[in-house]
């Protein structure tokens, strides 16, 4: 069973600039200190922020579904402004996820606004998933 969840969210920054910090490495040092809730930690364990780099990323305690997952960059389109990370250890697939990515694309609407279009799309192995929290939570 296939399926995603997308979320969209407008802001008033060139998605030059938005780009600037979800391009790279700049998000998962930000998303902790900001999100704290939704993800307390994020380790970089290799890579310079392209295709490759790889993450361990941490979810809260005492939240239902997995500590931690590793995460992979598979995609990065600096031109269009696209990252793709797809889930590699533990986590989500842990739960019975065959596959789970996360999906970022910035889009530029006018000089100064961008919509920002964060994405999940997961594979399940099976019909029954155990504990987890919502995904939506996950898709910021």
């Amino acid at each position: 069973m296939e399926g995603s969840l997308c979320h969209e969210f407008e802001t008033d920054l060139p998605a030059a600039d938005v780009w600037e910090v979800y391009g790279g490495l700049r998000l998962g040092q930000l998303v902790p200190q900001l999100l704290p809730h939704v993800l307390p930690k994020v380790d970089h364990l290799e890579g310079d922020g392209g295709v490759g780099t790889v993450l361990l990323v941490y979810f809260p305690p005492g939240a239902a579904g997995p500590r931690t997952h590793k995460e992979v960059f598979t995609k990065i389109d600096n031109e269009n402004y696209i990252k793709e990370a797809t889930v590699v250890e533990g986590g989500f697939l842990d739960l019975g996820f065959k596959k789970f990515m996360f999906r970022l694309e910035i889009i530029a609407k006018e000089e100064n606004s961008s919509l920002i279009r964060s994405s999940i799309e997961y594979e399940k192995l099976t019909t029954t998933i155990k504990a987890m929290p919502p995904l939506s939570v996950l898709v910021l």
